[in-house]
């Protein structure tokens, strides 16, 4: 049962009209946000751009994006307690380990830049958040944390894209309970948080409806959405697409001459290798007749009400050693393209050179099926017990005759007659118009315009927002 707390300053709702003064902004922006909750950004500079790129995301998406990177960088012990040790220790294993000015290089000369710039727009929002966390922080029990450049070269949403089908019988030379042992870590790493309590009391959400008959059993679908609509103009940036919540720029989409999707071709599974190990030393590896000390990584998982859990991580010219068979003296080390460095798509398509990533074709995401759907629910990761059910899921309803995914964009010869679905809407806050109001155009198996041009844009402008600087 949720616990009560004193009551505190009203949490913070994002600001979409009239004028913010920030901290760090360089030069004054324009946020045109249209009747669908997109925002179309009008900047002077690319570092002003990129800034309230990510303002705008984080107002928004903030505790998506907090709760994504705390996952994906194996840190939800440390808020969600010791059912996550072994699960973030795995996670960490497959990051980049490798030079961090060739990683940057690698996506092009302003990546770091642009990098830097977002993330500086988003730690102007955290900052105001943390004074007044949205309720989001509330329920889960703790405040937004601040974030740096690094955090956007995570792997752990690569490797779960490109692990496939996990089959024991992949490693024959692992035998059967080593084999299930493998394939058990290999799941581990970004298996999704979930919360078993909530750190207080649920609002209500205005005009929420009881859930109907069939909501236990209805498929679930992502919530909020994995994606973001966003529109980038300024010198040398007119773009307009999706992109992760979490990262800057478009990563599907077009501009004034292409299109591209930089998140269309998954890397290669990982491989899985057996090697000997030695039986008086279990760091060494058998490497061509002759035994090889491994890199030993300690590392600490903070975990909430218990002491670190320190573990230790083999690095082998074979690969990180993922599990062991000590009566063989085995180990089975993974080998992943992953951890190269530039092996984040989406990051490519911050170059100047968009036209060299994959050619865009109409895009669909999170839902694939082959069997009829009769409900869906949006079921949100706050959406536990009655209360908090009631106040964050969506649903549930019927999906579209067409079984459109959720998310989709669809191309026109006419850069403004493109359309797109992201449901169930572009913000996460149930008191914003723009919660849900997408959830219901998607059942009814409508998209929305995706307007590019001024006139188009002007045509659907709902609000505006003035980012300025402040002056010393």
């Amino acid at each position: 049962m949720a616990c009560s707390k004193a009551q505190g300053p009203p949490p913070i709702a994002a600001q979409v009209s009239g004028t913010l003064i920030l901290n760090g902004l360089s030069s004054p922006v324009r946020v045109v946000r249209d009747r669908w909750g997109v925002p179309h950004i009008y900047a002077q500079t690319r570092d002003a751009l990129f800034f309230a790129q990510g303002f705008v995301q984080a107002q928004d998406r903030l505790f998506q994006m907090d709760l994504w990177r705390r996952s994906v960088q194996g840190r939800l012990s440390q808020v969600l307690g010791a059912n996550f040790i072994e699960r973030d220790a795995m996670t960490r294993r497959v990051q980049y380990r490798g030079d961090l000015d060739a990683e940057w290089a690698s996506y092009g000369p302003d990546a770091k830049a642009i990098a830097t710039a977002f993330v500086h727009g988003v730690n102007a929002w955290v900052a105001l958040a943390r004074e007044r966390p949205p309720d989001e922080f509330a329920l889960a029990g703790w405040t937004p944390e601040f974030w740096m450049p690094v955090d956007l070269l995570n792997r752990t949403d690569l490797f779960v894209a490109s692990r496939g089908t996990l089959d024991a019988s992949q490693w024959p030379s692992a035998g059967p309970q080593a084999a299930e042992v493998i394939a058990d870590a290999l799941r581990r790493v970004g298996s999704p948080p979930f919360f078993v309590g909530l750190a207080a009391d649920v609002r209500p959400r205005v005009g929420a409806e009881l859930a109907r008959p069939g909501a236990l059993s209805a498929v679930h679908l992502d919530h909020p959405s994995r994606r973001y609509l966003v529109h980038l103009r300024a010198p040398g940036w007119n773009a307009i697409g999706a992109t992760a919540p979490w990262l800057p720029g478009i990563a599907l989409g077009h501009d004034d001459h292409s299109a591209w999707d930089a998140t269309a071709a998954p890397l290669d599974a990982p491989v899985i290798e057996s090697v000997r190990v030695n039986p008086g030393n279990a760091h060494q590896i058998d490497l061509g007749g002759q035994w090889l000390d491994a890199v030993v990584v300690k590392d600490a998982v903070v975990v909430k009400g218990r002491k670190p859990f320190t573990y230790e991580s083999d690095y082998t010219p074979r690969g990180v050693v993922i599990a062991t068979d000590r009566e063989r003296s085995l180990a089975f080390a993974m080998r992943w393209r992953g951890v190269a460095a530039g092996a984040i798509p989406a990051l490519h398509a911050l170059t100047a050179d968009r036209t060299s990533l994959p050619r865009f074709q109409d895009a669909a995401s999170g839902f694939s099926r082959t069997e009829e759907l009769r409900t869906v629910l949006f079921a949100h990761t706050l959406g536990i017990g009655a209360d908090a059910g009631h106040r964050f899921n969506i649903g549930p309803l019927a999906p579209p005759a067409s079984q459109a995914a959720p998310f989709h964009i669809s191309a026109a010869s006419d850069w403004d007659q493109w359309t797109t679905m992201n449901a169930p809407g572009q913000s996460e806050s149930p008191d914003s118009a723009h919660f849900k109001d997408l959830a219901a155009e998607w059942a009814a198996g409508k998209s929305i315009p995706l307007p590019f041009s001024d006139h188009a844009v002007e045509a659907t402008t709902e609000t505006t927002l003035l980012l300025t600087p402040r002056r010393r």
